[in-house]
């Protein structure tokens, strides 16, 4: 195996996973930037019948920018006072907290192009209302007989294509609200959801942002999508994260249009040649742990995930340093195997979601397409140790879907498809040394070891029967803040001489390491 570029045989594949994940902060305030203060009148449908609800919205973003720069509304805040009969109490009830989620449909509109851009997941905290002049607080409009309430949280980026105002609006609100009294501990809590449309008289416009051409130095705008019309304006592209990009994408997508120019695959590196090999199937075991940075709990994906590899399938060589380092890239894919199907075993978690409400769920998550896998590697080995560093990271896009809901020990009727609106990017890291014949230290692909990221989980639809509860999961699960870490066990490779071969046919399960 030697004869070929190093380690083309030592190349496995990782597992991958995580419930939950990092969210790049919006674009930073800009000197140049503007302060957003309106009032937007809405009409707002609750069970309970339509009451007329006044929003503020508040918010900084810039005054204007380049071409191709991402647009990022910051210090995002919504408050309003809901009416007490809308929550179900009659005026002069006594004391009730009411938290959730509240999602804003924003209009953005250039030259003439318009579309809708989603703020989803802003988080209402929890406030208690109490009854009397004290109602009436800097937490928003308020009486004895309203409740008032705000809702803060990242939003998405807007990164214009072309020169002309960028302006936006604000449009439809949906709620989605839990109501208890204080002393029940959660118990007895209720959900509330409304749908509001905006009054049709007044200007709901918000914020007009200027757009021209890009600075010195900076990179060109991208050729215009397919099918826009020479002469005019494509219309603004939403990103899928603050500040354009997930950061769990590591080739950019699914956000990849917010940027005016791709990164080099390998900053300071030229590529020599790319050789494409046969490729080694492996197969073995993978399992951890993924803490959910909102619930400050843990998701234990202890019964092993099987994965099945195809090991370094191909071998990029690259000369970096202005040609005085040498690295090689072995690619890999690999994807789970779960009774047929590429997904992770089904496990049962148990949260406390908005910091008081027991709630247990059965999360499943499911591939969509193969797990890639690249191994940056040293050619030359440590003059201390005499081992070869590398790295490997594998991408995985997976589907989040939750079941078997239960708060407060009752079940809730989340339907059959309350899954994540669009596939998470899974991105998991594993550094190690490896040398022909010996067993890797660290983490190498063929003989496992422990792999980390801080994934970025979207937002959820499909949530509820009778009554849409997508907004309410996506403000107590989505977002970032999250950290997982899987344990890969040494994966069993069927041929003569491999150092693995031991391993089959049934590899060793892995214990996960916290």
């Amino acid at each position: 195996m030697r004869g070929r570029p190093r380690r083309a045989a030592q190349l496995g594949a990782v597992g991958t996973m995580a419930l939950l994940a990092g969210l790049v902060p919006s674009a930073g305030a800009e000197a140049d930037s503007q302060l957003v203060d309106t009032e937007v009148s809405y009409s707002c449908v609750f069970p309970s019948g339509t009451h007329q609800v006044t929003v503020g919205l508040s918010a900084r973003l810039p005054r204007s920018v380049a071409i191709g720069t991402p647009i990022g509304a910051e210090d995002v805040r919504l408050t309003f006072g809901l009416p007490r009969s809308a929550l179900g109490g009659p005026p002069g009830t006594e004391s009730s907290a009411v938290s959730g989620a509240v999602r804003l449909t924003t209009a953005v509109t250039q030259g003439g192009h318009s579309t809708d851009v989603e703020w989803e997941g802003l988080e209402v905290a929890e406030r208690t209302a109490a009854t009397g002049p004290d109602a009436a607080t800097d937490a928003g409009p308020g009486t004895r007989d309203t409740v008032p309430l705000s809702a803060t949280g990242e939003v998405p980026t807007l990164t214009p294509r072309s020169s002309g105002d960028v302006v936006l609006a604000a449009g439809p609100l949906s709620l989605a609200l839990v109501v208890r009294t204080p002393d029940s501990a959660g118990e007895g809590a209720r959900t509330i959801t409304a749908s509001c449309a905006v009054h049709p008289d007044g200007d709901t416009g918000f914020a007009t942002v200027g757009v021209g051409a890009p600075g010195p130095g900076a990179p060109s705008a991208p050729a215009p999508p397919p099918g826009t019309e020479d002469g005019k304006a494509p219309t603004p592209d939403s990103g899928d994260a603050p500040a354009g990009k997930d950061p769990a994408d590591g080739a950019g997508e699914p956000s990849a249009s917010a940027f005016a120019a791709e990164e080099p695959e390998h900053e300071g590196c030229s590529l020599l040649m790319g050789v494409d090999v046969p490729p080694k199937a492996g197969h073995g075991y993978l399992a951890g742990f993924a803490n959910a940075g909102k619930l400050d709990s843990a998701i234990a994906f202890t019964e092993p995930a099987h994965l099945r590899v195809n090991m370094a399938k191909k071998v990029k060589i690259w000369t970096c340093e202005n040609g005085t380092k040498v690295m090689n890239e072995l690619l890999s894919d690999a994807t789970f195997d779960y009774h047929g199907k590429a997904q992770l075993p089904p496990t049962t978690a148990t949260f406390i979601t908005f910091g008081f409400m027991p709630t247990k769920a059965t999360v499943e998550m499911s591939l969509e397409g193969p797990i890639e896998i690249s191994t940056w590697a040293d050619a030359l080995p440590d003059e201390v140790t005499g081992r070869f560093p590398e790295t490997s990271t594998a991408v995985g896009r997976m589907r989040v879907r939750l079941s078997d809901v239960e708060v407060n020990g009752e079940p809730l009727d989340v339907g059959p498809n309350c899954r994540s609106e669009r596939p998470m990017s899974l991105v998991l890291t594993g550094k190690g040394t490896s040398l022909g014949g010996t067993p890797g230290e660290g983490y190498t692909v063929q003989d496992g070891g422990p792999l980390t990221g801080s994934p970025y989980l979207p937002p959820f639809q499909g949530c509820g029967t009778g009554e849409d509860l997508d907004s309410l999961f996506t403000a107590a699960v989505s977002g970032k803040g999250n950290y997982t870490k899987m344990t890969q066990a040494p994966l069993c490779v069927n041929e003569e001489g491999s150092p693995n071969q031991a391993y089959c046919p049934d590899p060793p399960r892995p214990v996960p390491q916290r």
